[in-house]
């Protein structure tokens, strides 16, 4: 009686229980990825619907080219290419549908998914196609998703079920909060994996951005570079960092790597000349020429060993043993101060300052405002440059540092590299005192980024920064100012213009060519970086034209009319 017993109700109770727990069944919820939106709500990242069609796993020959020529005649397809990619991806340990068609239209589907249905070993998944509408205007700040690889899916098991992470700029950068969290859906199921029941649904979470960047700046920006030809970077950020525009010229269609570039697109991208894929303003690695000149001036008048108001003649060069190291004005400047020194960027003034403070004490001074290291912004690549000095050459050249190095180093020439948005943040350290920490992302969710700024200046160099501020502003106002002809903004601003050579003129060469009758690649960058308005500082703008020249002809106009949109659009405000 008690197996009995034992056999009709413990058993049953035992298994009963067994049998609950194999038909609950946990679904994942896969989230869409989080759109990205400018700083005024415009969309400029987002996510159209689609479709991918699939087949069934573990299909015989028979069954696989049965579905395979009834898909054919449906739609025009490769059959043969649609078998290869079918047997590349089924296995013996691959239970899931397989892929063998991608990112079918919406419009398409509706018409084939009915006819279609009526093979059981076909169907159709929810996907979505990430898309950039404004493509080469914000590819280098967006960059863009692809197929994920096995590296990306060892950094997040999400991507997994998305298959796709981001691959360059904002997209890479804050790829783990766009792909969001998974939901799941809990189900009880049969011993034929149907779904009987569905007892609960935990919904996935998706997060978006808000850039700070402003859409219409950034197109109006690249706009005026192509209408003019003009290639390289320009970034115009608050003083506290918030980057409104960050613009790389000659850019490209970020929408071509989504779903898979071909061979012929990406060599044409990649073996281009003018280097679309590089984002300038942050990974791109240029001589900052003149442009490092007033925070050198501020170094040498706050240092104690470099009295301000004395003067120093310039009769065109500086003569060290049997070379002559040339100013940019062959006739010379005669006598000059430090305000003069900025004014017309004058080089000997410079090289006299570098001999007396050495490359060291400069360059040490440069790092900590804000040259050689990364500023820290929210994308990725982002390059450090180089402030050479003795221990930097003898590491990597295993080479003793030779005066003349020290001469090129104080005009921005030599071994020096900076990124146009290291000389952007340090145009703000001089306009405010504060080193501001530059980003790119506004808000993520409903939480807003906080600005940075670090206090770097001794209160000596603070109490001499007015100097400086007052040489840059004769650069774009005073006559003689390197590009006072050039400005034309409605407010008033200060700069520094910058000419940085890319090749070297011989000593016996006593007349150099002028820019434009240089080969392109020969000429000179051509900066320009200026803080406005003078007297309350609110905004940076900083454009480096490659191979343009001179910063102030080449740049000024440029400047100008961003300054002038600026307080046209309400940004700038007058006190």
């Amino acid at each position: 009686m008690w197996r009995v017993y034992d056999l009709s109700i413990v058993s049953n109770e035992k298994y009963s229980k067994l049998s609950t727990n194999n038909i609950t069944k946990d679904i994942p919820l896969v989230p869409v990825r989080g759109v990205i939106y400018d700083r005024n709500a415009k969309p400029v990242a987002l996510n159209e619907l689609r479709f991918n069609l699939t087949l069934m796993p573990h299909l015989k020959k028979e069954e696989l080219n049965k579905s395979v020529n009834f898909i054919s005649q449906v739609m025009e397809i490769n059959k043969t290419k649609l078998v290869s990619i079918y047997k590349k991806k089924n296995s013996p340990y691959n239970h899931k549908p397989i892929t063998v068609m991608e990112y079918l239209p919406e419009e398409l589907v509706y018409k084939i998914e009915p006819v279609l249905a009526q093979d059981e070993n076909i169907h159709f998944e929810t996907t979505y196609l990430r898309k950039y509408p404004y493509k080469e205007y914000l590819a280098n700040v967006l960059g863009y998703v692809s197929k994920a690889n096995k590296k990306d899916l060892k950094r997040n098991k999400i991507i997994e079920f998305t298959h796709l992470s981001g691959k360059r700029g904002v997209e890479k950068y804050y790829d783990d909060i766009l792909q969001g969290k998974l939901g799941k859906k809990e189900v009880i199921v049969n011993a034929k994996n149907e779904i009987l029941k569905e007892v609960k649904i935990f919904p996935p979470q998706t997060s978006y951005l808000v850039l700070s960047v402003d859409l219409k700046l950034q197109k109006f920006i690249y706009d005026l570079l192509e209408k003019e030809h003009k290639k390289g970077a320009v970034v115009v950020m608050k003083v506290n960092g918030e980057i409104l525009a960050l613009v790389s010229n000659p850019s490209y269609d970020n929408n071509l790597f989504v779903k898979g570039i071909s061979y012929k697109k990406w060599k044409s991208l990649s073996h281009n000349i003018y280097n679309p894929l590089l984002n300038k303003p942050v990974s791109g690695l240029y001589p900052p020429g003149s442009t490092i000149k007033p925070a050198e001036a501020l170094i040498a008048v706050s240092s104690g060993k470099w009295n301000p108001w004395q003067k120093i003649y310039c009769p065109g060069y500086l003569q060290i043993g049997n070379r002559k190291f040339r100013d940019w004005k062959s006739g010379g400047h005669g006598e000059v101060d430090v305000f003069k020194a900025i004014k017309r960027s004058v080089d000997v003034y410079y090289y006299k300052m570098g001999l007396k403070l050495g490359i060291d004490y400069i360059a040490e001074n440069l790092k900590k405002m804000g040259f050689g290291k990364k500023t820290g912004i929210d994308m990725p690549n982002e390059k450090s440059g180089i402030v050479p000095n003795k221990k930097w050459k003898a590491n990597r050249f295993h080479q003793p540092w030779f005066i003349g190095e020290t001469l090129n180093a104080v005009i921005g020439q030599g071994y020096f590299l900076a990124t146009p948005l290291q000389v952007a943040v340090n145009t703000a350290l001089i306009a405010t005192s504060k080193l501001p920490k530059p980003f790119i992302v506004k808000k993520i969710n409903d939480n807003l980024t906080k600005p940075l700024l670090k206090d770097v200046l001794s209160q000596k160099e603070k109490k001499k920064l007015w100097m400086i501020k007052k040489g840059m502003w004769q650069v774009c106002n005073a006559p003689g100012g390197t590009a006072t002809s050039y400005i034309n903004t409605k407010i008033t601003i200060a700069g520094k213009t910058g000419t940085a050579q890319v090749y070297s003129i011989p000593q016996e060469v006593k007349k150099r060519k002028k820019e434009e009758e240089l080969a392109y690649f020969h000429r000179s960058h051509a900066w320009l970086t200026t803080f406005g308005p003078y007297k309350n500082p609110q905004y940076v703008v900083t454009v480096l034209i490659e191979h343009g020249g001179h910063g102030g002809s080449a740049a000024g106009e440029i400047v100008s009319k961003i300054y002038n949109w600026l307080y046209d659009n309400g940004y700038i405000k007058i006190k």
